[in-house]
C-alpha cells in the first residue's frame, strides 16, 4: 500500500511542543510529511505557512491543521478538496473565558470565541483531542458528532526528554515549570513549600506572569522556593534531571479537569516521578500511586502530603518513575502518536467526503 503523504500547517512554530511532538512523531512513524511549519513566533509565520500550504497541497493527500490552527481552517477549507486533520487541543471559548477570564461569558468575544471552536471542529474530516473527558466536552458544548474525534495525548519530544543522570546535591529537590495560568495552580504550589521548609523548590517560568496569576494576599516570597527564567527545551531538561520531583497542574479550572499538560509528560518522558491533581482526565493515562501520586485539587495540604510521602520513600518514587517512564512508551511517545495520526488518515482517507464547507455556515 502507498503511503499517505500529510501536509502539515500548524499554527505554532516548530520549536512550541505540540508542533515539535507532532512533526517527530509523524517522522519516526514513516510518513511522509510536507512539512509547512515556521521557526519563529512572528505575525508572518502564518503567510509563509500559507505559501508552503499552496505549494505543497497539490502533493499530499491529507492536510493536518495543527494547533493552534482554528483560525486557519476557514481559510485552508476554502483553498483545497482534501481531507483535513484538525489537531483542536484546547477550546479557545474555554481557556479564553473561564481559564484565563480574558472575556466574560455571554459578550461578543466571547460568542465569538465560541463560533470559533464550532466552525474549525465542523468544517475538520477528523479533529484530534488530548483526552476523552476533553473530547466530551467538545462534543457537548458545542453539538459535534462523536465519532469525528480521536484522543491523541499531548507526549513530548523524547531526543530532549529522556532519563539522564541529574546533580545529586543532596537535597530533595521539587520541580515546577509552566506559564502560570490560572489552570496551573502555582498559588497552591507556594503554599505546599511553606508547608515543606526542609524541601526545596525550582520554578521555572516568568516571574511577572506569575505576579499576575496569584490571588491578593498568597505568598510569594519563601526561602525554599528559587525562581528561574523561562529556559530553551534543551536546558529545561537539565533542571528537570537534577530534581527528585516533578509536578503537573493543581489548579481548578474547568479546563484542569479535562487535559493533561504537556509538564506530565515530559516528567513520565524524563523517568521522574510526577505528582499532578487527580481529575478524571489525568485517570484516563495515570494510576494513583503507580505511575504517579495523585492529590486534590486547589488543595494546598494534599500536595504538601503528597511530596513527603515521595521524600519519605525512595523505593516509591523509583517505582513510580519506573513505571511512568513505561507508559510513556506505550502509550504516549511520539513515535506511538505517529502511528495513530497515520492510523486516522487512512480511515479518513477511505470515508465519504465531510458533509460540512464554508457555505455550511
Amino acid at each position: 500500500m502507498t503511503k499517505l503523504k500529510i501536509c502539515y500547517f500548524p499554527g505554532r512554530e516548530s520549536s512550541y511542543s505540540r508542533t515539535r511532538v507532532i512533526l517527530k512523531g509523524m517522522k519516526d512513524a514513516g510518513v511522509e510529511v510536507l512539512d509547512c511549519s515556521y521557526p519563529e513566533r512572528k505575525f508572518f509565520r502564518y503567510i509563509a505557512g500559507f505559501w508552503k500550504f499552496l505549494l505543497y497541497k497539490g502533493k499530499s493527500d491529507i492536510v493536518f491543521i495543527g494547533f493552534f490552527g482554528h483560525f486557519i481552517m476557514p481559510v485552508v477549507k476554502l483553498f483545497t478538496g482534501k481531507k483535513i486533520i484538525f489537531d483542536a487541543f484546547v477550546s479557545v471559548y474555554q481557556t479564553m473565558v473561564f481559564d484565563r477570564k480574558v472575556f466574560r461569558p455571554g459578550t461578543f468575544p466571547a460568542r465569538l470565541a465560541r463560533l470559533i471552536d464550532r466552525v474549525s471542529c465542523r468544517l475538520a474530516d477528523a479533529v484530534i483531542l488530548d483526552t476523552d473527558q476533553h473530547i466530551e466536552y467538545f462534543v457537548r458544548e458545542y453539538n459535534l458528532k462523536r465519532d469525528r474525534f480521536y484522543r491523541i495525548p499531548a507526549s513530548a519530544d523524547d531526543s530532549v526528554m529522556f532519563p539522564r543522570p541529574g546533580t545529586d546535591d543532596g537535597d530533595f529537590t521539587v520541580h515546577f515549570h509552566g506559564e502560570f495560568h490560572p489552570l496551573h495552580g502555582v498559588g497552591y504550589i507556594l503554599e505546599a513549600a511553606a508547608m515543606l521548609p526542609d524541601v526545596k523548590f525550582q520554578i521555572v517560568g516568568r516571574r511577572k506572569d506569575l505576579l499576575l496569576c496569584l490571588k491578593k494576599g498568597e505568598r510569594l516570597e519563601s526561602k525554599n522556593v528559587t525562581f528561574i527564567p523561562p529556559v530553551s527545551y534543551e536546558r529545561l531538561a537539565g533542571y528537570m534531571a537534577g530534581a527528585s520531583v516533578c509536578l503537573g497542574i493543581f489548579g481548578n479550572t474547568r479546563k484542569a479537569g479535562l487535559v493533561i499538560p504537556n509538564k506530565v509528560y515530559e516528567a513520565l518522558a524524563m523517568g521522574k516521578p510526577v505528582i499532578t491533581a487527580d481529575t478524571q482526565a489525568a485517570r484516563e493515562l495515570l494510576t494513583d500511586g503507580e505511575n504517579a501520586l495523585l492529590c486534590g485539587r486547589a488543595d494546598p495540604k494534599s500536595l504538601a502530603e503528597a511530596i513527603k510521602k515521595l521524600k519519605d520513600d525512595k523505593h516509591l518514587r523509583e517505582r513510580i518513575a519506573e513505571n511512568g517512564q513505561r507508559i510513556f512508551k506505550e502509550k504516549c511517545s511520539p513515535l506511538v502518536i505517529g502511528r495513530k495520526i497515520s492510523a486516522i488518515a487512512e480511515r479518513i482517507s477511505r470515508d465519504i467526503t465531510c458533509g460540512y464547507s464554508i457555505r455550511s455556515f
